[in-house]
């Protein structure tokens, strides 16, 4: 996580705390790297810090700060295809503590591990609609923050879907 839990009486402080995880989510789903990952994440927080002050509440905060962590993304994808850098995506397994079952938290890490890499492929406005879903924002508002229309993002979604369970069966 990337912050640890602290008290605090500050709106903004309250509300960035309850969304960490939400953004390292969407941070992840575009970086693989987890020390690039944790530079975005800090640019993230500190956009959500100095824009704040401009949030008018027409959307909730949740919304704000996705929309910015996903900008925040693209910037930072926009910055690596110009400078012609690939990353490559860690297909080991990470290390759990205190496991009872091995055999299947391997395989919980591994469907994870398939499924972040089906999302770091997409293409970006998909990548973008498909993580804000499994974030449980609804198809407004998901229209909302990709700048596209609520049928849009049903659409996409359908064929996500449709495309991610034959892909799975396929590995079955």
């Amino acid at each position: 996580m990337f912050f640890k839990r602290w008290r605090t009486n500050n709106k903004l402080e309250q509300e960035l705390q309850q969304h960490l995880p939400m953004l390292e989510r969407i941070v992840a789903s575009y970086e693989a790297n987890p020390a690039i990952a944790e530079e975005i994440m800090q640019e993230v927080v500190l956009a959500i810090f100095n824009a704040f002050d401009k949030f008018q509440g027409q959307s909730s905060s949740k919304t704000y700060f996705a929309r910015i962590a996903h900008n925040r993304c693209i910037s930072h994808v926009d910055k690596a295809v110009k400078q012609v850098a690939t990353q490559t995506i860690d297909d080991g397994y990470s290390e759990q503590q205190h496991t009872t079952d091995k055999h299947t938290l391997i395989e919980h890490d591994m469907r994870k591990q398939q499924l972040d890499k089906l999302i770091y492929d997409l293409p970006l406005l998909q990548r973008q609609v498909f993580t804000l879903f499994l974030e449980g924002f609804s198809y407004q508002q998901i229209a909302d923050i990709c700048g596209t229309g609520s049928s849009n993002v049903g659409v996409i979604l359908n064929r996500l879907k449709k495309q991610f369970s034959v892909k799975f069966q396929q590995e079955q």
